[in-house]
């Protein structure tokens, strides 16, 4: 059900070009059975939109965090097996497959649900940075450059802004772990379940930063490249919980679990560890992101200023430049290489306004 609601949304979406097409997007939402369900669907569509902030408090130290966060979610994966293997058993079925996914997504999943995702916001296990949205970049943010940051009270919540936390020695947003556990499931299951290209499955995720987890004025105004690349490596994290197939980039870093004499057993010899997955390409002050409206870019630089940022965004061209070889993957359709995989999670121009088309092209 939750797929059909997907292709009702995204008709919707294309379907705002002319009379006509709007006519056939109203017919398709008066077909459906549980409006009530839909509306519920359009409204999880939000959940994953908190911003980040590199620029504030940018020079105080934070505690590394990977080892603790990387403990936890290693014990979780154990107690989804001990739980998986008291209720029966498991084959290389895609049945069996899905269901130990569904298992995990309890721990791996967003703040609204996900067991890890919330110990990390709520049960001081790591050391955070919070900042209030009154002291950050986005202090002057307005209803119309973003409107869950620009919106009346937005500053009252402790989490308008995602925490910032020390993965292997670099900071970043919390978020960067709910992109890859959330859109990097649906990633996942676009191009290794469903067969989806590698290309469409990234143009899906673009079509999805700038309509329904950000990169509007409805939502927060902010474009993140930096949650692009969280998405992607989501999908490669998911991919290794079985490593059935072939990683894009050649790392195959799993498989952590195997079904082994019809049970789930962990492979000891492999472990998680979020800083393979959480790289450079998810800090926003090296990945730069776009922003909905002209307004909106001039007060995230007029922020910049306010908080004696020298440097504009990518603040380490040699690090940019690092992230861009290592996403330099030929995305091939039929022996023709036309393009990169860099071009799809990594914004190589700095802070820039968004344009209608050309993100969802990949012409960055």
């Amino acid at each position: 059900m939750r797929d059909e609601y997907w292709s009702i949304y995204l008709y919707i979406r294309h379907s705002l070009k002319n009379l006509h097409s709007r006519h056939l997007a109203i017919l398709k939402l008066l077909e459906l059975k549980n409006m009530k369900n839909f509306i519920v669907f359009l409204f999880s569509l939000t959940l994953f939109s908190a911003e980040t902030d590199h620029y504030t408090y940018r020079d105080k130290p934070l505690e590394e965090a990977s080892e603790v966060i990387n403990s936890y979610a290693n014990s979780y994966l154990l107690k989804s097996v001990g739980t998986l293997n008291s209720l029966g058993t498991c084959d290389d079925s895609k049945e069996s497959e899905m269901t130990l996914y569904k298992e995990l997504r309890k721990y791996f999943a967003n703040h609204s649900s996900g067991i890890l995702t919330k110990n990390i916001l709520h049960d001081n296990i790591i050391d955070l940075r919070m900042i209030n949205l009154n002291d950050s970049v986005y202090a002057n943010w307005g209803y119309f450059n973003g409107r869950i940051l620009g919106k009346k009270g937005a500053e009252l919540s402790p989490l308008a802004l995602a925490p910032m936390m020390n993965i292997n020695g670099k900071i970043l947003g919390t978020d960067k772990l709910e992109h890859l556990f959330g859109m990097g499931f649906h990633y996942f299951k676009w191009h290794y379940i469903k067969g989806r290209s590698l290309r469409t499955t990234l143009k899906r995720g673009v079509l999805m930063e700038k309509t329904s987890l950000g990169g509007n004025i409805i939502a927060t105004g902010v474009f993140s490249y930096a949650d692009l690349a969280a998405n992607f490596n989501g999908m490669r994290f998911w991919n290794h919980i079985l490593q059935k197939r072939e990683d894009v980039l050649g790392l195959n870093l799993g498989p952590f679990v195997k079904c082994e004499n019809s049970k789930w057993k962990i492979q000891k010899e492999k472990r998680i560890d979020f800083s393979k997955y959480l790289d450079d390409s998810t800090d926003e002050s090296l990945n730069c992101s776009k922003f909905a409206s002209k307004n909106g870019l001039k007060k995230f630089k007029e922020g910049m200023i306010r908080l004696s940022i020298d440097n504009k965004c990518p603040m380490n061209n040699k690090k940019l430049s690092e992230v861009i070889q290592k996403y330099s993957i030929p995305l091939c359709n039929d022996d023709k290489c036309k393009e990169d995989l860099s071009k799809w999670i990594i914004n190589k121009n700095g802070n820039q306004t968004v344009k209608y088309f050309s993100e969802i092209k990949g012409n960055i």
